[in-house]
């Protein structure tokens, strides 16, 4: 678990960070099995370590916080941040690509792989759906009493599938047919109709 600590000079953070922010699911291109999803949406914002009424504070990813990483860094797909990769940019086999909602993913997995029959198993019945991604900070700013965060740049480590999602920042469908009326709590409608749409193929 990540751990955060009030400090005289403000919040100490570790060096390396997570957040699970954003939906996925698998679909099939021919007999390969296909990850697509967002590890992190771009400008929402959201309470990590209880935030500040409980000793945490609010944090922001910026637009293209992390645009350059996931254009230049070795990025690992695995799940729940640790294990074998199930695919990986610098072999081909994953694409992430920065855009107006967020860390896009696209994944091809592999359909002999046992983990991968697992993961296709427990999101085909809706029981894991959400997405994370590590990262260490490289350009954030705080506000006056460090109880918000605003994180402008960051560098991947890997983007996660995750049991658990640190933070409940999701669009709540899978293989919806419909976006439903009201968004759930802690979320605009104007996210889940982005992220809706983003994730619709047409």
């Amino acid at each position: 678990m990540t751990e955060y600590r009030r400090t005289d000079d403000g919040v100490e953070v570790p060096d390396r960070e997570s957040r699970a922010l954003a939906r996925v699911e698998i679909r099939m291109d021919g007999d390969r099995p296909m990850l697509d999803g967002y590890a992190t949406v771009y400008d929402y914002r959201y309470d990590v370590a209880g935030g500040p009424e409980n000793g945490g504070f609010t944090e922001l990813i910026a637009q293209r916080a992390a645009a350059k990483s996931a254009a230049e860094a070795d990025v690992r797909l695995l799940v729940n941040h640790g294990g074998l990769p199930l695919a990986r940019t610098k072999s081909g086999t994953m694409e992430l690509v920065s855009d107006d909602v967020g860390l896009r993913v696209r994944a091809e997995l592999d359909p002999s792989n046992p983990v991968v029959t697992e993961l296709r198993s427990a999101m085909n019945r809706g029981d894991l759906d959400e997405m994370s991604f590590g990262f260490r900070v490289l350009r954030d700013a705080w506000s006056a009493d460090y109880s918000e965060r605003t994180i402008s740049e960051v560098k991947l480590f890997d983007v996660s599938l995750v049991t658990y999602p640190a933070n409940p920042a999701t669009v709540a469908m899978m293989r919806a047919e419909e976006l439903p009326a009201e968004a759930l709590p802690g979320r605009s409608l104007a996210l889940a109709r982005r992220q809706y749409e983003a994730l619709s193929y047409r």
